[in-house]
């Protein structure tokens, strides 16, 4: 799984887990529902940091709380 594929299976686990929609995600974190939609629909496509970082706000967590996830939370031996 590419870097797109984990973040946006990671983001749609938040949304459900949070009963959200990217409609109401778009409203909360002040990021468009186009740039969402042009997030999640471009294969290659990886958020900006300032992008996931409103958007993290608008799910209530941080940018370490988002990526707290295989393999991002693992050290590389």
């Amino acid at each position: 799984m590419n870097d797109h594929e984990l973040i946006i299976n990671r983001l749609y686990k938040l949304l459900s887990e949070r009963n959200l929609t990217i409609n109401r995600l778009a409203t909360l974190s002040g990021v468009s529902q186009s740039t969402i939609a042009s997030l999640i629909n471009r294969p290659t496509g990886v958020p900006k940091a300032d992008t996931l970082r409103q958007l993290c706000s608008g799910l209530g967590i941080s940018v370490v709380e988002f990526f707290d996830f295989s393999p991002y939370n693992e050290v590389e031996k």
